[in-house]
């Protein structure tokens, strides 16, 4: 007997549930294929549904979907909803006719208007030549699951040197400065993620002035994303201006660890990497220096290996001493001078 096809169990597993509900959670979906099926791996089910999605920017990078055309095949069934991890039957009189395009050198996925015969572009173009889709998967990395985060998460804990510096950040940034409207406050803040987190800052007080100047309460108070890279844009006293991207995470996570995940060498190398063998989302590693997408690919991340049980602050502390096992940094170790 041959084997069904993951995309056809998807499909029947939609018309199945789509008989009671018009919004289908992926979640659902996964557990009538294991309850009829036997199940099949989250990165590969995860793709399925990406492919099947007709609005699904992602779905240009599976080889079902490597060529141009009107999404009225076997794989065009499924429309991707606002929810997260929740989709619905396709309906072209409802949401209109999509399609796979060419744009230049380029693949996109966009809504099709079929009366005035206009495109009508709702997702953002992707060049494929930008993102690297490596399929090498290394035995040594564990494929994501809440078992791995908390067993990185255990270590964490009994680690008293990160534990105990963790505790005095806290007690720092919430009970013996939590405002930034004094600079003793926050040039205290400042010097000691500098040292605690080695983030080479090059003029703490310039910095701190810089934070004090902007005003952040507000902003740190509603969650506000643009805080992280109004912060992370510092003019020098040489009047260069650097990127202190990695720095401005930092502080404001330490303000509301619920809003604001960690940039770090190491969670970028980790989050390139599984991008590449599981296709969990679609970026450029550049783009992760803006908060805005490095946030969502975090979400992008908890919610396809199913990691909702735990916070930002769990996933940052489980990437980070992951890639930091994972992708050591190689230091320059110059040959002695004979």
């Amino acid at each position: 007997m041959s084997k069904i096809p993951i995309w056809k169990m998807i499909y029947e597993a939609v018309i199945s549930i789509g008989q009671n509900t018009d919004v289908i959670k992926k979640s659902d979906i996964k557990r009538y294929i294991k309850e009829n099926f036997g199940g099949v791996k989250d990165g590969t089910f995860y793709n399925q549904v990406a492919v099947c999605c007709v609005n699904d920017p992602t779905r240009i990078y599976m080889t079902e979907n490597y060529k141009p055309r009107i999404s009225d095949g076997q794989y065009d069934f499924l429309f991707k909803l606002e929810g997260r991890g929740e989709v619905t039957l396709y309906n072209p009189e409802v949401h209109g006719v999509w399609e796979i395009s060419r744009v230049g050198d380029n693949l996109i996925v966009r809504r099709f208007d079929g009366e005035t015969g206009d495109n009508l572009t709702v997702t953002p173009t992707i060049t494929a030549s930008r993102i690297s889709r490596s399929k090498v998967r290394r035995d040594d990395i564990q494929h994501p699951s809440c078992e791995q985060v908390k067993l990185y998460l255990d270590r964490w804990d009994s680690l008293e040197n990160y534990t105990a510096q963790e505790s005095a950040l806290n007690k720092l940034f919430w009970k013996t400065a939590p405002s930034n409207n004094s600079l003793d406050d926050i040039l205290v803040k400042v010097a000691t993620l500098n040292d605690f987190y080695s983030t080479h800052i090059k003029s703490i007080f310039t910095i701190a002035r810089h934070i004090l100047n902007l005003d952040i309460d507000k902003w740190l108070h509603v969650g506000d994303e643009s805080v992280v890279d109004e912060i992370a844009k510092v003019t020098m006293p040489n009047g260069k201006v650097r990127n202190e991207f990695s720095f401005a995470t930092k502080y404001c996570s330490h303000h509301r660890a619920d809003f604001y995940p960690i940039y770090d060498s190491y969670v970028e190398k980790l989050l390139c990497y599984f991008r590449d063998v599981d296709g969990f989302s679609i970026f450029h590693k550049d783009d992760l220096r803006k908060f805005s997408i490095f946030k969502q690919t975090i979400i992008d991340f908890q919610m396809f290996y199913s990691l909702e049980n735990y916070t930002i602050k769990d996933i940052d502390r489980y990437l980070w001493q992951l890639g930091k096992e994972s992708f050591p940094n190689k230091y320059y170790n110059p040959k002695p001078k004979k």
